[in-house]
């Protein structure tokens, strides 16, 4: 009987997704861009996990894992929603009395819009993990450069059919906070590692200048300028026929050491950078890669997830 249901789910899982994931019953779907997924496809996600951490483990991070929520107070400081008001999502909860129960119940069961029935409460989705990562160093001088290995969910509001732009996913961050050089020099590194990995994954690699996606006319000057002055690039691979990226890799020079006031010991904000592996992105691909049977993927690839 479960086989008899994820494979009908598995029918509706848009077709611009390879063939490996729609009628194998590794995802199902739940909404346009938010999927479910099974065991195997979970051992995926764990074994590029366990891949990441090793091979990240030269760089000593401290590891800390994160909530799908981030404190509203820590969003509206980060300056994100002058970026991309596109892509956030707040939380609403109902904070009202029984009458006000009543109004609500009435306007869901009518299929009305109920939203107004709620309030903003003091939390958003994470748009990304590292905004949870340099909070934790707000207010501080730092003795030395600091390195995090940071994993949680994330939501950007930007439902798709397109491979692995999803609303919700897994992100995998490896994040340098200290001075000029140190991010610099992480950006560099890790524009070469991430590409490394995803070969040795067995995956056709493209690495490309990118930009964030900023909103309206003037975001559009901005993402020429992140571009031109090469402060974010992108690990591409292919998913069945459409390219996409897994890994970014981002220099954010002293942006968040300003706002968060995070200083080095001569006193200037401190500089940050990060690169980030999409998880489900990247089992995406090795599916359509390698086929939707783990067993049957290389020897390598297998070795590297799993260590047999």
């Amino acid at each position: 009987m479960t086989d008899e249901i994820v494979k009908g789910l598995g029918e509706s899982i848009p077709a611009g997704l390879p063939e490996s994931l729609r009628n194998h019953g590794l995802l199902v779907k739940t909404a346009t861009g938010l999927y479910g997924w099974g065991a195997e496809l979970e051992a995926v996600y764990s074994g590029l996990a366990n891949a990441l951490t090793e091979e990240a483990a030269d760089t000593a991070p401290a590891v800390l894992n994160f909530p799908p929520v981030l404190p509203r107070a820590v969003f509206e400081k980060s300056e994100y929603v002058a970026s991309f008001p596109q892509l956030f999502g707040a939380i609403h909860a109902f904070q009202g009395d029984e009458y006000a129960h009543e109004d609500l119940e009435r306007a869901v069961t009518k299929g009305e819009d109920w939203g107004g029935h709620t309030q903003l409460t003091d939390f958003v989705l994470a748009p990304a993990v590292c905004y949870s990562v340099y909070p934790l160093f707000g207010g501080t001088v730092l003795d030395t450069q600091r390195t995090v290995d940071a994993t949680g969910y994330c939501f950007r509001h930007e439902p798709s059919t397109e491979p692995g732009r999803l609303v919700s996913f897994r992100l995998r961050e490896f994040v340098k906070v200290g001075g000029p050089h140190d991010a610099d020099a992480w950006f560099r590194r890790w524009k070469e590692r991430s590409s490394s990995f995803a070969r040795r994954l067995g995956l056709d690699v493209q690495v490309e200048a990118a930009s964030d996606p900023f909103f309206g006319t003037t975001g559009q000057v901005m993402a020429e300028n992140q571009r031109e002055e090469g402060m974010k690039a992108e690990v591409v691979v292919p998913i069945g026929d459409t390219p996409v990226a897994v890994a970014s890799i981002n220099c954010h020079r002293d942006h968040f050491g300003r706002i968060f006031d995070i200083r080095t010991a001569n006193g200037e904000p401190a500089h940050s950078a990060c690169v980030g592996f999409g998880l489900e992105r990247l089992a995406f691909a090795l599916v359509a890669a390698h086929g939707p049977r783990t067993a049957k993927w290389p020897a390598g690839v297998r070795e590297l997830l799993w260590g047999v």
